[in-house]
């Protein structure tokens, strides 16, 4: 890696940090600002990494501006903003799906394919499709979401490259935790460790696909 990388990397931390603390602090203002900064940062590092020059790597940079997309989006406290924020990350979960399917792979990680695939369908069958039945305006986007990242999740654990399946992983964590959260009940420090785990799936997912 050049300087620039370095440069890149330290300022993602430093973007990441920021977050984290004005999520833990309530700080709105500066939350606005730094989560969007760092996707900005990511997608920088990516294509300073030459993502470009591939096509799992120009369907990761796709990926990635959708969530930043996404990102600004769920900053907004609408239900209409919400929806949107949903629609721009189901779009972006595709894209690395996409990416994960052209990445050079080695042997699949079975065991995480395989719990992970489990994990998604219990929620499925116990919470999400009851209520599709009960309405589907309520839970056929929703439905369809954990369908599109749990896809996703598992092909990162069949690519055979730990680092992606970690990023894809986290995702779906991350993406848990949110929804518990708005449609269940509150969890203790919930957005913070929707942003922690987020922002360490991104960088996964790209350092892991970059770097393969």
């Amino acid at each position: 890696m050049n300087l620039y990388a370095w440069v890149l990397l330290a300022a993602l931390a430093i973007a990441a940090v920021v977050d984290w603390v004005a999520v833990a602090r309530s700080q709105r203002d500066i939350e606005t600002l730094a989560k969007p900064a760092f996707m900005v940062i990511l997608i920088a590092l990516a294509w300073l990494l030459h993502a470009d020059a591939v096509s799992y790597g120009q369907q990761l940079l796709v990926g990635l501006v959708l969530c930043l997309i996404g990102d600004v989006l769920l900053l907004g406290e609408s239900t209409r903003a919400f929806l949107g924020g949903l629609v721009a990350f189901l779009l972006g979960h595709v894209a690395y799906i996409a990416a994960f399917r052209r990445v050079p792979s080695a042997d699949p990680i079975w065991v995480g394919v395989v719990v992970v695939t489990l994990a998604v369908a219990f929620v499925l069958w116990a919470r999400l499709i009851p209520t599709m039945q009960r309405s589907w305006r309520d839970g056929g986007p929703l439905v369809l979401y954990a369908v599109v990242i749990g896809l996703m999740a598992a092909l990162g654990w069949a690519t055979g490259h730990l680092l992606i399946a970690i990023g894809g992983t986290l995702f779906l964590l991350s993406d848990a935790v949110l929804a518990y959260d708005r449609f269940e009940r509150p969890v203790p420090h919930g957005r913070l460790i929707v942003h922690v785990t987020y922002h360490l799936a991104q960088f996964a997912i790209v350092w892991g696909l970059l770097r393969v």
